[in-house]
């Protein structure tokens, strides 16, 4: 009976031990997973099956806006480029995004400086680069001088005894403050910029790469996916 019981005992243990590690090693990826989400990162984001961009219809962002469970619509424009600053240059991502973006992230929960955001005012356009660009072109947090950015010209043939001409230039000044954030896809690269500066950059005058929505804590999200797709139609995901 001894004999019996302790090895009743090691196989209660043993399956106790097993079932402990399995829990410790699933939390672990839901750690994992929720670090691969930022302050950037909406909570649902529609985008064009074919092509960078696509023209919003002010009804469908209406109608969008009035969905049970949906907080916050904003509309962005991203696309890369070229910046310089005095010396040093390096391939950017810039985010353009409209004024309900401070609503839809929590941008200023991660701001190292300044703590106000802001992308533009009467008299320039501002940038918020992440941290890592900021040491890659060696700007500081508050530079004096604008940083040049470079986009192509969609359409335009190319000019070999000019090529600047080729390129939409657009100057970029700091508003005092960097974004601090764990996550290399966004500081090495990104520069956040206004929904109106991404147009005249680009090239573009109306067009989005994306609607991204904040949703309640709430809120039903396979009723707001649903909602929404058939709110957009098809080519669209």
């Amino acid at each position: 009976i001894n004999v019996i019981s302790g090895i009743s005992v090691c196989g209660v243990a043993l399956a106790t031990l097993a079932l402990v590690c399995t829990l410790s090693v699933f939390n672990g990826f839901h750690d994992l997973i929720a670090s691969f989400f930022t302050h950037f990162d909406p909570d649902l984001k529609v985008e064009a099956l074919r092509g960078k961009v696509f023209t919003p219809d002010s009804s469908v962002i209406a109608s969008l806006e009035e969905i049970t469970g949906v907080e916050v619509v904003s509309q962005t424009l991203e696309d890369n480029a070229m910046a310089k600053y005095k010396e040093r240059q390096t391939m950017v991502t810039i985010k353009g995004v409209d004024d309900n973006f401070q609503a839809l992230t929590d941008i200023e929960a991660i701001l190292y400086g300044d703590p106000h955001f802001k992308l533009y005012d009467a008299v320039a356009d501002y940038g918020v680069m992440g941290q890592q660009l900021m040491y890659i072109l060696g700007t500081g947090i508050q530079p004096y001088d604008p940083i040049e950015v470079y986009a192509p010209r969609k359409g335009a043939r190319v000019n070999m005894s000019n090529p600047l001409a080729n390129f939409h230039r657009q100057p970029l000044y700091s508003p005092g403050n960097v974004f601090n954030i764990n996550d290399s896809r966004y500081a090495s690269s990104y520069i956040i910029a206004s929904l109106d500066y991404a147009h005249r950059l680009f090239g573009y005058t109306s067009e989005v790469s994306a609607i991204e929505l904040r949703l309640l804590p709430d809120a039903d999200i396979v009723f707001v996916k649903r909602t929404v797709a058939s709110l957009m139609g098809e080519g669209f995901t």
